[in-house]
């Protein structure tokens, strides 16, 4: 069974409200593991490391190592990578981007999408294209799909308010 072993990354990469601690900064507690471990807020104690929580990953994909973290929050239609603010790119290089676009093939199934936080900027994962959305807030309202232009299928989303669309990107790739 795997465990954290050294790997601390989670209290750096996300947000944790009650702690008033920002996504990308370091945990005030975090030294050689959590000081607050026992008394450690709901935000920590409900979060499931993808890496440990899903057998198939080897050592390569243990957030320390490959410079980031998985999140799996398909209940709400996303997977999210957050990545280590020291590697911003490190989601990108393989093995691991190989699977990532894998992975994106929830949209075209309508299943959900990919979403990497690398520090402010938002993007999602097509299988054939990356959309940088830049800083569109914590939890945003996604529609995320394909549309037909200048005879091209091609991947967009939509940032929506409501019923209201707010902004809306369109990839360049498509098939």
């Amino acid at each position: 069974m795997k465990s954290c072993g050294p790997c601390t990354l989670c209290c750096t990469v996300l947000d944790i409200p009650e702690l008033s601690k920002a996504a990308g900064t370091p945990c005030r507690h975090l030294g050689a593991g959590c000081g607050i471990y026992p008394d450690r807020p709901s935000s920590c104690r409900v979060f499931t490391c993808g890496w440990l929580a899903i057998e198939a990953l080897g050592e390569a994909w243990r957030p320390d190592i490959a410079g980031f973290l998985i999140r799996d929050e398909r209940d709400r239609g996303h997977l999210c990578i957050d990545v280590d603010p020291a590697r911003p790119d490190a989601w990108r290089a393989e093995p691991y981007m190989s699977q990532i676009r894998a992975w994106s093939r929830m949209v075209e199934e309508r299943t959900g999408c990919v979403l990497v936080y690398a520090g402010p900027e938002t993007l999602v994962v097509f299988p054939e294209d990356v959309i940088a959305l830049g800083p569109v807030g914590a939890d945003p309202t996604l529609q995320v799909g394909y549309l037909r232009r200048d005879g091209a299928r091609r991947p967009f989303v939509r940032l929506l308010d409501g019923d209201r669309t707010v902004r809306e990107w369109i990839g360049l790739t498509g098939r």
